[in-house]
């Protein structure tokens, strides 16, 4: 399965290892109009859940000549960010719950027992320097901490095209 995000191509996965979370009828039909968000899919790769992001650009970090315009996009970003994966690691374990069908769902992804599984989220941001990721990784981590700890993921990485081909997420 290739996924095309962002100008970015996602793949080449097997059909079973890939929920396309953002494209589901549960999130589609039910949730996405109450203001939930989500992220791209959920990906089983190497014994672990990807719950994958991707953007084309983020923006600098903001410093205290920072416009109040550029501040408050900052923290729009950030907020999206977040709650795009707190909403998708809640309705995935709602699916698995059986609070949410589970349609299109692979399944490789609806196993319950998720003790051994290492959970990733991963945001990919296309045209992005990685040294513009430092500091965005730095706040996002900061923000999620809590979700985190619950989850028990070790924490949120941010990371650019190149990297993500490197890593084999993007072909």
């Amino acid at each position: 399965m290739m996924i095309e995000e962002s100008e970015m191509q996602f793949g080449n996965y097997p059909d079973d290892a890939v929920f396309h979370l953002e494209k589901s009828p549960q999130y589609q039909d039910k949730l996405r109009s109450n203001g939930v968000k989500s992220c791209e899919f959920i990906l089983f790769k190497e014994n672990a859940l990807y719950f994958i992001e991707a953007k084309k650009s983020c923006p600098n970090q903001i410093s205290a000549d920072t416009s109040i315009e550029k501040v408050e996009k900052y923290h729009e970003y950030i907020a999206d960010i977040t709650n795009k994966m707190r909403h998708s690691l809640a309705l995935y374990a709602n699916i698995l719950l059986k609070r949410h069908d589970c349609t299109g769902v692979p399944p490789s992804l609806l196993e319950t027992d998720l003790s051994g599984k290492e959970l990733k989220l991963v945001l990919v941001v296309k045209n992005a320097q990685p040294q513009w990721l430092i500091p965005l990784s730095e706040k996002l981590n900061r923000v999620l901490k809590p979700e985190t700890g619950i989850w028990k993921c070790s924490r949120i990485f941010v990371i650019n095209e190149a990297t993500a081909r490197d890593i084999h997420l993007v072909v």
